[in-house]
């Protein structure tokens, strides 16, 4: 992933044709010999003095990421932040398409957010199950994710991007990557005291 962002950042920046490991080292502070080494495991190999072509990298490092592929998701919650990570148009670049919003409010649904449509939690199994629906994006309030996150499974869910302020219990087989705002908010509130 640091590979990716890196390469992403320095050709949107500048015209890069080729980048050498010892660039791409530097920039992510790590070894060089293990740049080459990861570059090599997925079947790169530069070209001393000139390193590797850079567009070649990216696209291979997009692929063994699976970036290079359209993921399918829905939200869970179009409040704030569910309307916001709806509204953000920088996901597609990662195979991220939200083809659905869905909550139990009934004020929210029948209307759209950025374009995407936001349905009544009724209708998840059946939505999930018509498209074939892999991956969930769950923005509830604590105290309903892991009723939601269980119908999410139970209708064929097999990751969970929780944004919900509390940790989940998932069976083997579901992905689930919690992200806690407020963890990243109390590390920053700890650096400022002192």
């Amino acid at each position: 992933m640091l590979y990716h962002r890196y390469l992403a950042e320095a050709r949107s920046r500048r015209a890069l044709t080729n980048v050498t490991s010892a660039q791409i080292a530097e920039a992510l502070d790590i070894d060089p010999t293990q740049v080459r080494k990861d570059l090599g495991s997925i079947g790169l190999r530069g070209r001393g003095r000139v390193g590797f072509d850079a567009a070649a990298v990216a696209d291979a490092v997009r692929h063994v990421l699976g970036f290079d592929r359209t993921n399918l998701a829905i939200v869970v919650g179009a409040g704030h932040l569910g309307g916001a990570l709806i509204a953000y148009g920088g996901f597609a670049r990662y195979g991220l398409r939200i083809v659905a919003a869905f909550d139990s409010d009934p004020a929210k649904t029948g209307k759209e957010l950025a374009g995407c449509p936001i349905r009544h939690t009724r209708g998840m199994r059946a939505f999930i199950t018509k498209y074939r629906i892999r991956l969930a994006i769950l923005a509830t309030p604590a105290e309903g994710a892991q009723k939601v996150a269980d119908r999410l499974v139970s209708a064929g869910i097999k990751a969970i991007w929780n944004f919900a302020p509390t940790r989940l219990a998932l069976p083997k087989g579901v992905a689930v990557r919690d992200e806690h705002i407020s963890l990243g908010l109390a590390q920053l509130a700890h650096y400022l005291t002192d």
